[in-house]
């Protein structure tokens, strides 16, 4: 088992249903707020759906379209819904990165090895110089890979706590390892950082696109307790509200999201929604 097994099994939330709860209605009952009846709404980042009330969807609009890369996640969250429900769900799978899992558990072994040399010992700079061409790899595969993605069109989209998931876990393994070896190197931190401001602004690009009448976007300005903003997050909020400048960006709200309640992992999140119809 790589380090991004280890990691990947940490995205499991088993309690996110109950953690949620608070969150997810005040983020629906808002999206309502703004959408018109019997219409169509495109839910980015699905998975089970954790964050939205489906069945209270269910009965507001017409149709629902669930985008996300893990489709049996996004099958638990219908399996929530009376059958009679669920034709009015269609769901679509893609990737807003393009990094396979393979990608991933190759980078791990080659950065492993290096490591298994010297252990605590390993110079940290000089496998920062290792990683760095990998990277640079990776991303340049990963812009490839995702070229060809279409998102399906709906007159409204929502997305909620998406951006800061796109490109986390290249950071995530490589302060992984830095914890492991007791030691501090930002190159790749830095180098995710800048690649995050690419990423988002294509993905919010897409997002655009893809509503008819209106964007919604929940993102984390900022976890409580902890100083400094949130990487993919904040750079897509900046993104958004120069695009949305003037009569574009319809309203804005905060809303406290309980991420893990048990590690008091809570959340500020920052609410836009986007008039798309002349954006």
């Amino acid at each position: 088992m790589t380090v991004y097994d280890a990691l990947e099994k940490r995205h499991e939330m088993p309690r996110a249903w109950d953690d949620w709860a608070d969150y997810r209605k005040a983020w629906s009952d808002w999206i309502i707020r703004y959408c018109k009846w019997d219409s169509s709404i495109l839910i980015i980042g699905a998975g089970a759906c954790n964050d939205y009330d489906l069945e209270h969807f269910l009965k507001f609009f017409g149709k629902i379209l669930l985008f996300d890369l893990d489709e049996a996640a996004m099958q638990k969250a219908v399996r929530r819904i009376p059958t009679e429900q669920r034709a009015k769900i269609e769901l679509y799978t893609g990737d807003f990165l393009g990094i396979t899992p393979t990608a991933y558990q190759e980078f791990c072994r080659v950065i492993q090895e290096e490591i298994n040399h010297r252990g605590k010992l390993t110079d940290v700079n000089e496998l920062a110089q290792t990683a760095m061409p990998l990277v640079e790899q990776l991303y340049a595969n990963a812009k490839n890979n995702r070229g060809s993605l279409h998102l399906p069109k709906a007159d409204y989209v929502a997305v909620s706590g998406v951006h800061s998931q796109i490109n986390h876990m290249l950071p995530w393994i490589w302060q992984a390892y830095m914890q492991a070896l007791g030691q501090r190197e930002d190159t790749i931190f830095q180098r995710a950082s800048q690649e995050n401001a690419r990423i988002m602004q294509e993905m919010n690009g897409k997002l655009l696109a893809a509503a008819g009448q209106k964007l919604f976007v929940s993102a984390e300005k900022a976890r409580v307790g902890v100083p400094g903003g949130v990487e993919g997050a904040w750079q897509a909020l900046e993104d958004l509200k120069k695009r949305a400048e003037g009569a574009h960006l319809i309203d804005t709200k905060s809303f406290a999201w309980g991420y893990d309640l048990r590690q008091n992992m809570i959340y500020e999140m920052e609410a836009l929604v986007i008039d798309t119809v002349s954006v």
